[in-house]
C-alpha cells in the first residue's frame, strides 16, 4: 500500500480511500459495517471517506471504537448551507463516528462559484472555523461533486480550502461544466499549490462492466496529482479488488523512482 501526506493537511493518508457511501444500503447493521471498515484497516486502507448524507458515519463509528483513534483519517462532508445546519452536523458527525475530531470536514456538492460565495455557505464556513479552533476539525475543504470549469477556480483560490475531492475518470465521464483536458489542468494546479487532492466516479458510479474497472482503477491511480483515489467499497471482495490494484500501483510508482 502506498502512504503520503494529503497536500499541506499534514495528514498521512493511504492512497486508496475507502469511500464509504453505499455501506447504509449494503450492510444489515453499523457492526457489519463496522467489521468491514477493521477489515479495509486490516489490509492497509487508512484513509476513509463518508458523509452525514450517506447514513454510513455510524458505521465507520462501530469500527473507530475498536482501534487508537490515529490509526485512521477520517473525511466527512455535510450539505448544510447555514451556520446553525453546519454547526449541528458537526456535532451528529462527532457522535455517530464516536470521535472526539474530524481530519478532514467538506463542504458537500459545491456546484458554481456563486454557490461557494452565498452567505449560507459563508455562514456554514464559520461553524467549521469554530470547530476548527476548538480542535474539533483538523482540515477543511469541499467536494464539487460532478462540476468543473469556474467552480474549480473558485475553490482552489479558496484561501481555507485545503482539501477538493472531485470527478476523474479515464474518459471524463460525468464531468459538467468544461473539458475533460481542462478539468485535468485544475486539478494540477490545485496539486501545485498544495491542496490535497481525491478524486471520485473512477468507475463512473458503478456503470463501468466490471471486467474493464480494474483498468480504470489503474488509471486513477496512475494520476500523479491525486493524492487519494475515493473508491466506493461495498463487500470483501471489493477490498479484495481494490487493495492488490492499489498495491500493484505503488510497486510500478516505486520501480519507477528508482529508474529515473
Amino acid at each position: 500500500m502506498e502512504y503520503l501526506v494529503y497536500g499541506k493537511t499534514g495528514l498521512e493518508i493511504s492512497r486508496l480511500c475507502f469511500g464509504a457511501g453505499h455501506l447504509n444500503h449494503t450492510c444489515d447493521s453499523y457492526e457489519s459495517g463496522g467489521q468491514l471498515m477493521l477489515k479495509a484497516l486490516d489490509e492497509g486502507i487508512t484513509f476513509w471517506d463518508t458523509a452525514e448524507g450517506y447514513g454510513s458515519q455510524p458505521h465507520l463509528g462501530e469500527a473507530v471504537c475498536q482501534i487508537r483513534r490515529e490509526e485512521v483519517v477520517i473525511q466527512t462532508k455535510t450539505s448544510a448551507k447555514d451556520y446553525k445546519g453546519a454547526a449541528a452536523s458537526i456535532k451528529k458527525a462527532l457522535r455517530e463516528l464516536q470521535s472526539e475530531y474530524l481530519d478532514v470536514l467538506l463542504l458537500h456538492g459545491i456546484s458554481s462559484p456563486e454557490d461557494l460565495a452565498t452567505r449560507e455557505r459563508e455562514g456554514a464556513l464559520d461553524a467549521f472555523r469554530e470547530a476548527k479552533a476548538a480542535g474539533e476539525v483538523h482540515s477543511i475543504g469541499c467536494s464539487t461533486h460532478i462540476y468543473t470549469g469556474p467552480v474549480m477556480d473558485a475553490v482552489i483560490h479558496h484561501p481555507e480550502i485545503d482539501v477538493i475531492l472531485t470527478t476523474a475518470n479515464k474518459e471524463g465521464r460525468m464531468l459538467e461544466g468544461g473539458p475533460f483536458a481542462r478539468h485535468l489542468e485544475y486539478i494540477q494546479r490545485a496539486y501545485e499549490l498544495g491542496k490535497g487532492i481525491s478524486i471520485m466516479k473512477v468507475i463512473v458510479a458503478g456503470k463501468i462492466p466490471e471486467a474493464d474497472r480494474p483498468e480504470w482503477i489503474e488509471w486513477g491511480f496512475d494520476l500523479e496529482t491525486a493524492h487519494a483515489i475515493n473508491l466506493g467499497i461495498t463487500d470483501y471482495p471489493h477490498i479484495t479488488l481494490d487493495v492488490g490494484l492499489a498495491r500493484a500501483s505503488a510497486r510500478k510508482r516505486l520501480i519507477q523512482r528508482k529508474a529515473a
